[in-house]
């Protein structure tokens, strides 16, 4: 048997155009394919899709594929070495926030958002970005492992001490 391969996540949508235009426009990713203006390939890892009504996605599960009030069960993550460029870009569109700038107990800064559809997005600063701070504020590599829950090799490794 042959194995699966080119595994990509795809978020359903009503309007791929809109979609399209929200992660290309606001979070700056790259269209890696256009398949007749309803599904978009991101170079970044995954898809939107706007299936057609005759196709069996919302024949079998219904209209609720589209429900953007329905909880999110799926979080698309990002990351970033320019958190706060993201933030400023964010506040100056008509994104709805599930919460702004947060600090994650490992120290990592993040920032958590719907897409047009509901989708749940974070963006999150790099790891090397948020521990390179946190061994900047400890200056100690123990202290940074710790509060990173990480091992100190790993901290030392990252940040290539």
């Amino acid at each position: 048997m042959k194995k699966v391969k080119n595994m990509v996540p795809v978020l359903f949508v009503k309007n791929a155009g809109k979609a399209k235009d929200f992660y290309v426009d606001v979070l700056g990713l790259t269209v890696k394919a256009d398949f007749g203006g309803l599904n978009y390939v991101f170079e970044e890892g995954f898809a939107v899709w706007q299936p057609m009504e005759e196709n069996i996605i919302p024949e079998k599960l219904g209209q609720s594929i589209f429900d953007a009030n329905a909880v999110s069960r799926v979080e698309i993550c990002f990351e970033t070495d320019d958190i706060e460029s993201v933030y400023k870009k964010l506040k100056g569109s008509d994104v709805k926030f599930l919460h702004e700038m947060n600090v994650e107990l490992w120290g990592q800064r993040t920032l958590r958002f719907y897409d047009p559809e509901g989708h749940l997005i974070e963006v999150g600063e790099e790891l090397e970005v948020f521990v390179r701070r946190i061994y900047e504020e400890e200056n100690d590599v123990e202290a940074a492992a710790k509060r990173v829950f990480m091992s100190p090799d790993m901290v030392k490794n990252i940040l290539g001490l």
